[in-house]
């Protein structure tokens, strides 16, 4: 199955979408539970999520419907994974090997377990 985190993930059009991001063995994915930022905003990053699936040729695929997104990530297609901090908060960056990048913040929690299961 993986490990589980509870994170938010940090769509790079902006917004927060909380839910669980798993690490297995083929995919890092993460699956949105709730949005915790302004509906208008998300609505957006709904939008941009639905239009970047379909331009297709890119390293994560995502799902989107109008009550799931999900962004599916090939730990093949991964570059690297990094701590980094914006302020106190700490979040992980998945550099994928297309040059795109994921964020996810976990807030004041350390981002240490989750980066090193991620480069496993």
């Amino acid at each position: 199955m993986g490990d589980t985190w509870t994170i938010n993930y940090l769509p790079e059009d902006g917004g927060r979408l909380t839910g669980k991001l798993t690490v297995g063995d083929e995919n890092v994915q993460f699956d949105a539970l709730y949005d915790s930022s302004n509906a208008q905003v998300v609505k957006g990053i709904l939008s941009s999520a639905a239009a970047f699936a379909a331009t297709g040729g890119h390293a994560a695929y995502i799902h989107n419907t109008d009550t799931e997104l999900s962004v599916v990530l090939p730990r093949a297609d991964i570059a690297s994974a990094e701590q980094a901090k914006k302020g106190m908060m700490k979040r992980a960056v998945i550099k994928m090997k297309d040059g795109s990048e994921f964020v996810f913040d976990y807030g004041m929690l350390s981002t240490k377990k989750l980066v090193a299961a991620i480069n496993g």
